[in-house]
């Protein structure tokens, strides 16, 4: 299951999730202090880590050598706004340490070993994650959205650095997952499919643990208090998740243009009783009761994401030589093979390597 039997009520990723990251990045909370200052401040850092310490002058920047990750003209300033929420009136400090001049890519290295200058082990792994994905570990503007229950929840920037530095290796361990997932598939047949490279916005909830990720354009938001986000393995299914969102969206709600016929059936056939669409369902989450590939909230495009995370399992055990836990899904409903053809067609090549229902 993807979540302990006391959090089954909790809404997973995109089902009421925050507006997309890259709007109102200038509304973001900061101290009105010296912008110097402010970008090692406390409130951006959630509890329980501990308050940085602020200090006076710029640090250091190491010198760290790595193959030269995904980049392109503009990215130092994008930069900017996701590691700092930085925007034009408020640049001009954090441009005396990482100068406009500096060649882009030698930028963005300055901007990350600035963002994490205090707390070396974390900008340790932001390293690593960008070499790795070319993904930048920043921060999301302060917002209040809906909690999917009716009410409203406070949305804070934080970094993941001190007790919450353990977000950024799971984090890692997940695109490494992805990595050598991409690579089995990928050498039977062509996949659209892409995990990287996206920006991480991370925050923290006010109260509660929802939303535990989300995902825009080509950020994915990351709760530091989010119910799943609480292990490697429910980190990893819960990003791969969400990575699915973006690529349906990329491929103009492919989801809803291919899946719906599919779905519609199911819910005219079944309704919202969790008995009936159980066999359909490719996760057993559920929401309020409800299986949650089939919640309200979500429609087809989450059932859709569960059905790419059902995917991703089902290899992974095949490519690593073990057994499946449950039937396949594939060997269930007819609905089901028909919807596992669809999306192995259009993301992962046509590729199955789930052995034929039967065997």
């Amino acid at each position: 299951m993807r979540l302990a039997p006391a959090l089954l009520a909790v809404l997973l990723s995109a089902c009421g999730a925050p507006s997309a990251p890259d709007r109102g990045l200038g509304e973001a909370a900061a101290p009105r202090a010296s912008f110097l200052a402010s970008v090692r401040s406390a409130p951006e850092d959630a509890p329980p880590s501990a308050p940085p310490s602020a200090a006076s002058s710029a640090p250091a920047l190491p010198s760290i050598p790595a193959p030269k990750p995904p980049s392109g003209e503009g990215r130092a300033e994008a930069a900017e706004r996701v590691l700092f929420l930085a925007t034009h009136l408020r640049t001009d400090d954090l441009r005396k340490v990482c100068p406009a001049a500096m060649e882009e890519e030698a930028r963005v290295r300055c901007l990350l070993s600035f963002r994490y200058a205090d707390d070396a082990a974390s900008r340790e792994l932001v390293f690593t994650l960008y070499n790795e994905t070319g993904s930048l570990a920043g921060l999301l503007p302060e917002e209040t959205t809906s909690d999917g229950r009716g009410g409203k929840v406070r949305l804070l920037p934080a970094r993941p650095v001190g007790a919450n530095r353990q977000h950024l290796s799971w984090i890692i361990e997940a695109f490494r997952s992805y990595k050598s997932f991409a690579a089995a598939v990928g050498a039977r047949g062509p996949i659209s499919f892409r995990d990287r490279p996206v920006d991480f916005r991370f925050f923290y909830s006010e109260k509660g643990g929802m939303p535990s990720a989300f995902a825009a354009t080509r950020n994915i938001g990351y709760n530091l208090f989010g119910a799943l986000n609480m292990s490697d393995v429910t980190v990893r299914d819960t990003l791969f998740h969400e990575l699915f969102h973006l690529n349906d969206g990329w491929r103009g709600d492919w989801s809803r243009r291919a899946l719906a016929p599919i779905y519609d059936e199911i819910i005219a056939r079944c309704g919202r009783r969790s008995a009936c669409l159980s066999p359909y369902a490719p996760t057993d989450t559920k929401i309020a009761g409800v299986v949650y590939a089939f919640a309200p909230q979500g429609g087809v495009r989450e059932y859709a994401a569960e059905l790419a995370l059902r995917y991703f399992r089902e290899h992974r055990l095949v490519i690593d030589n073990e057994p499946l836990p449950a039937r396949a899904f594939k060997c269930g409903p007819a609905e089901n093979a028909a919807a596992w053809k669809l999306l192995s067609d259009e993301f992962f090549g046509g590729v199955d390597l789930v052995p034929p229902c039967g065997e």
